[in-house]
């Protein structure tokens, strides 16, 4: 199929920011299983690593932009919930389809785990989500519903 690539950065983008987005539009725009599996897997796995290395400092110039404390929030009751009962592994597991990817980094962070060792387990998640949704799409059903609307 040939898009622009105006297009492909919309997925790409999107699939950092929100996985599931950035599936919902490669489905919508009917990409192939290797346009979508490329698209949402390097999109996904750069935010990933973005907000994992950036996003302390992204919250920090927010905070001064809303001239708000220079203290860090502790953890909300929901994020040690599932600290607590999935560690990181469950949290990189659950940022795709659930969260997303400044979200997941943002539990992992307030847990104290570094930023290399977060990004790695939610990369290897985006990996899994990434290859699954994919092949969900290019399925005959899947396929026949994009075709008769």
């Amino acid at each position: 199929m040939d898009l622009p690539w105006g297009k492909y950065l919309l997925v790409f983008a999107w699939s950092g920011f929100k996985f599931m987005v950035g599936i919902g539009l490669s489905v919508g725009l009917q990409l192939s299983f290797w346009e979508q599996l490329l698209l949402t897997l390097s999109g996904g796995i750069a935010g990933v690593y973005v907000f994992n290395y950036f996003g302390a400092a992204l919250r920090a110039q927010i905070r001064r932009w809303r001239k708000l404390p220079d203290t860090p929030a502790a953890p909300s009751a929901f994020q040690q919930r599932v600290w607590n009962r999935f560690g990181l592994w469950g949290v990189a597991l659950l940022t795709p389809p659930l969260f997303s990817p400044p979200i997941g980094a943002a539990i992992a962070m307030s847990f104290g785990t570094s930023p290399g060792k977060a990004a790695r387990a939610m990369a290897a998640a985006m990996v899994i989500w990434a290859l699954a949704f994919a092949a969900l799409a290019d399925t005959p059903w899947v396929r026949s519903l994009l075709a008769n609307p």
